[in-house]
């Protein structure tokens, strides 16, 4: 008869395994980058309002390029050609 060590039924069999553990590192990393995306789309999308803002403001104090319809009170006669 024929024995192998390490089978289903050794003593050695018999002891938990140590569950494996995700890797802290990476998921840190990871989670680090994302949060700087999101944080930079922030910052990107603040600033496309604002210069939204600025460009409207000056738009409505220098109408020399004519306003547009919603831009128009209806009986100014600003937008009239």
């Amino acid at each position: 008869m024929v024995r192998v060590n390490g089978g289903r039924h050794s003593p050695s069999a018999s002891r938990p395994r140590p569950a494996r553990e995700p890797d802290k590192g990476r998921t840190r990393t990871v989670r680090t980058v994302v949060l700087w995306l999101l944080a930079l789309a922030a910052v990107a999308f603040t600033l496309t309002v604002v210069w939204g803002f600025i460009r409207l403001d000056d738009d409505l104090d220098n109408p020399e390029g004519g306003f547009s319809g919603w831009q128009c009170a209806g009986q100014s006669g600003t937008c009239d050609p």
